[in-house]
């Protein structure tokens, strides 16, 4: 395998940031975990998920710990891989197949994907609060702005400005609309007692 192969094994863009790492792990650990996935090859996928996930969560750490603030280029990126490979790579198939091992109510309980069920649950409250931002801040923004504008000294409709304010308002009431269900999901599990 090289670093490409673990991007397509979560499939995500070679550029993907953290959260995007983390939720293509949870959704993929979910459906190849070999205890609710009876294929043939599931176990393997699962280990194989484990391992691209712990290598790029690493590869990001370090990238963000950069002095420079940006990544680290295609060829110290495979440097870096081929190190990983001897010190890591071992160690995170090993700790893989124990989690595929494991039940996974067992592997729902474990740091990794509580993790990323935090965060995407704190994202989903943070794309709330922001649906509600996005409305005010368009509301504000025709207020000041007024629905007619003086052009060549006469006062005309304000077309422009009233459409990006209804653009803006629906891409906050979609922020709104999606992360609300996406909190009742998540509420209505804990109340019937399973967890997200």
């Amino acid at each position: 395998m090289n670093v490409s192969d673990y991007y397509r094994i979560l499939d995500i863009p070679e550029n993907a940031g953290i959260d995007e790492i983390k939720n293509a792990f949870r959704r993929k650990a979910k459906a190849y975990h070999p205890d609710i996935n009876k294929c043939k090859g599931a176990h393997q996928k699962f280990i194989d998920l484990n391992e691209a996930y712990t290598y790029l969560v690493d590869l990001h750490a370090r990238s963000s710990g950069n002095s420079r603030g940006s990544s680290p280029g295609p060829a110290a990126n495979e440097d870096y891989y081929r190190q990983w490979i001897q010190h890591e790579r071992q160690k995170a198939r090993e700790r893989a197949a124990r989690q595929a091992r494991m039940r996974f109510e067992e592997f729902r309980r474990s740091t990794a994907y509580r993790t990323t069920t935090m965060l995407s649950h704190l994202l989903d409250y943070f794309l709330l609060f922001l649906g509600f931002f996005v409305i005010i801040a368009a509301g504000i923004g025709l207020y000041t702005q007024g629905l007619y504008i003086e052009r060549n000294g006469e006062e005309v409709l304000n077309t422009g400005g009233i459409i990006a304010d209804i653009v803006i308002t629906i891409a906050g009431i979609l922020f709104i609309m999606v992360s609300w269900s996406n909190i009742k999901l998540y509420r209505e599990k804990q109340k019937n007692g399973r967890k997200p």
